[in-house]
């Protein structure tokens, strides 16, 4: 249990880093761009990192994070009576929306948040509508 306590902590912790590392390329980056011309080479490989798979990271570690609080205090039937109908309703809203457009009009995503299941909906979607649940 300890162990599960260590996971948790971990990626709470990386999920509120990489959160406040998005906001700060959003407030501060986006609007003055020349900020990443006069990076050094790494600080400007850390930001295309950090575009390129950003989000991914985390969306996952908080995904990881709920999970892992969900199944200590409420246990595994009830994480897992939530966890999957959550990522299954979801995902097939989501390729429902994205395959025809019903009911929020026509939309996509961008190749930015991982793989694409049936290539329209990114895996980490469903995820992210898990934790958010």
């Amino acid at each position: 249990m300890k162990q599960l306590i260590r996971v948790e902590g971990f990626c709470l912790i990386g999920h509120i880093v990489t959160m406040v590392f998005g906001w700060a390329g959003l407030l501060l980056v986006l609007p003055h761009p020349e900020v990443v011309l006069n990076l050094p080479a790494f600080g400007q490989k850390v930001f295309q990192w950090s575009m390129a798979g950003g989000g991914v990271v985390n969306i996952i570690l908080g995904a990881i994070a709920v999970a892992i609080f969900a199944y200590r205090t409420l246990g595994a039937w009830h994480w897992l009576t939530f966890m999957l109908p959550a990522v299954c309703i979801s995902l097939s809203s989501e390729l429902l929306g994205t395959g025809t457009g019903f009911p929020f009009g026509d939309y996509h995503y961008l190749n930015g948040l991982g793989y694409k299941i049936a290539g329209l909906v990114p895996f980490t979607i469903p995820i992210s509508w898990f934790y958010m649940g």
